[in-house]
């Protein structure tokens, strides 16, 4: 899988984010397009900078401030001859920060009327930013951000001096896979980025990647630590990330634990639920419960354990590295001892071809034709091999 991971260390604004799409998917002519394309009163220019140190691109903004309306924004949008996947994205980034707004404010959020985001500057971000951005994507990349550095303390808006995060821009990480860190010299991120960083991008990457391409994008602001936004491209190869959830039980009876792997097989992010018997001190009986869990519901369904077992700790232990095939679930019509049957079965690639029917419908048409299923579901295999093997 292709992946492409926004860092905001430093938090990030919309500008940053263009800037470090620059010479990885973004050219000044597709910018210069879009200007002309969207009408926008803006004097845009690209320069290579150091920030402390690290090499970066910045693009500056010069364009006289406005107050928008959420739906003269989606007009200026519509009128272009952007692609149309470009529009959509556009105009769903907006209609995130105008809920986002509406929220604070208690309107409907068409009636939303955008200070600083409606601005030509706001319009340009988001659009050279899905330009950008979409361009990865039909290359093939999937999005995601490590936690962002939101800055602290209190910005000036027209309403007033707000805090920090803006009630507007915790509205639309609340409502997305985005972590964030409340701390910081001063606004770190932006309404305009927040929201095209929860359009876009999945929560942090839990999985190893090797590393393809690396580029910087900075910020107007000086800050003690480097004001850049970094966009790290690469690729994992057949790895998954999960976690192991472990306890140790010894007070419970049978029963109890086939309740508890009926209940646990059954939560979803589950993938599959152990047992082990075993001695412990003092030579007690006792059983380890072993889980495997899709990473992001390990304490959820840790704290489940507790509730099942009386266990009074869980232990999470995070698997980085697991290499899984590739897995398609197929169904076909095969015909077996005289009779046509519908069956289900997965089909493994690309390390080994390998062909594993449902046990379930194995059993169905055993007890139908009066078959051991051992019996059909070795002439299922055979069958299904030879199907695959002729490509029918």
């Amino acid at each position: 899988m292709k992946v492409a991971i926004f860092d905001p260390f430093n938090g990030a604004g919309g500008n940053m984010i263009v800037a470090s799409l620059l010479d990885v998917s973004l050219k000044k002519r597709d910018i210069d397009d879009i200007v002309v394309n969207l009408g926008l009163n803006i004097d845009f220019s690209i320069e290579n900078v150091k920030v402390r140190g690290i090499k970066a691109k910045r693009l500056v903004v010069d364009e006289k401030k406005s107050r928008r309306k959420f739906e003269e924004v989606i007009n200026i949008v519509e009128k272009t001859d952007l692609p149309e996947k470009i529009k959509r994205d556009v105009k769903s980034i907006f209609e995130l920060i105008a809920k986002a707004e509406a929220e604070v404010h208690g309107v409907n959020f068409k009636e939303s009327v955008f200070h600083e985001v409606g601005s030509d500057d706001a319009i340009f971000d988001v659009t050279c930013s899905a330009y950008g951005i979409r361009k990865l994507i039909d290359m093939g990349y999937s999005f995601f951000s490590n936690p962002i550095r939101v800055g602290s303390g209190f910005v000036e808006f027209s309403h007033g001096k707000y805090p920090v995060p803006t009630p507007a821009t915790l509205n639309l990480i609340k409502k997305s896979d985005l972590e964030i860190i409340i701390n910081g010299e001063c606004e770190l991120l932006t309404p305009t980025a927040a929201a095209i960083l929860a359009y876009y991008c999945s929560g942090s990457p839990n999985f190893p990647i090797s590393v393809e391409e690396v580029s910087y994008g900075a910020g107007t602001k000086v800050t003690e630590i480097p004001n850049v936004l970094r966009l790290i491209l690469g690729k994992t190869v057949f790895r998954d990330s999960i976690s192991a959830l472990e306890t140790n039980v010894d007070d419970v009876s049978g029963e109890f634990i086939g309740y508890m792997l009926e209940k646990l097989t059954s939560l979803p992010g589950v993938l599959d639920v152990f047992v082990q018997h075993g001695i412990t001190k003092k030579s007690r009986p006792a059983s380890l419960v072993r889980v495997l869990v899709e990473s992001s519901r390990a304490e959820e369904i840790a704290e489940e354990m507790m509730k099942l077992t009386g266990s009074l700790g869980v232990r999470v232990i995070p698997i980085y590295h697991r290499i899984v095939a590739s897995r398609e679930v197929k169904e076909r019509q095969i015909e077996l001892f005289g009779r046509k049957f519908r069956i289900r079965y997965k089909v493994s690639k690309p390390f080994f071809a390998h062909i594993k029917p449902e046990f379930d419908d194995i059993i169905k048409i055993s007890e139908e034709l009066g078959i051991s299923p051992i019996e059909v579901y070795r002439e299922v295999i055979r069958v299904l091999s030879n199907a695959d093997t002729n490509g029918k």
